[in-house]
């Protein structure tokens, strides 16, 4: 009983807000900056590329974060990951290889389209 309680509630708290954009802004921003962080060998960039990379991510995760908190600065959240992700295709070693870029632009979008639904009101009978 419990454990369906506790569904309904993610499930209201999930649909009462642009989850899908955060989402997609935190993982973007996490891509970023995992690929100047691998020790995989492939991309050992340090100076400019990796500094931006840090800092273009923490953003679209602060970003991601702030639509799931406020839903109400969307529109400027969506906003300044949609600026962000165009910068990381220059300055964060071509977006990411692509990754970070295509979820950070379509966390945006989905940010930016999101309108919240109406509350539904039960009908009295009477």
């Amino acid at each position: 009983m419990a454990q369906t309680a506790r569904r309904a509630a993610w499930r209201r708290w999930r649909h009462s807000r642009p989850f899908s954009a955060g989402l997609l802004l935190v993982l973007g921003g996490l891509e970023l900056i995992c690929v100047c962080w691998s020790g995989l060998g492939l991309l050992r960039f340090t100076g400019a590329a990796g500094a931006a990379s840090w800092t273009l991510g923490a953003l679209l995760v602060v970003a991601g974060v702030t639509t799931w908190r406020n839903p109400d600065l969307r529109h400027f959240a969506g906003t300044l990951a949609a600026v962000l992700s165009l910068v990381s295709l220059v300055a964060a070693n071509l977006g990411g290889l692509l990754v970070g870029f295509g979820l950070t632009a379509v966390g945006s979008a989905l940010a930016l389209a999101w309108i919240p639904q109406p509350p539904v009101r039960q009908r009295s009978v009477t």
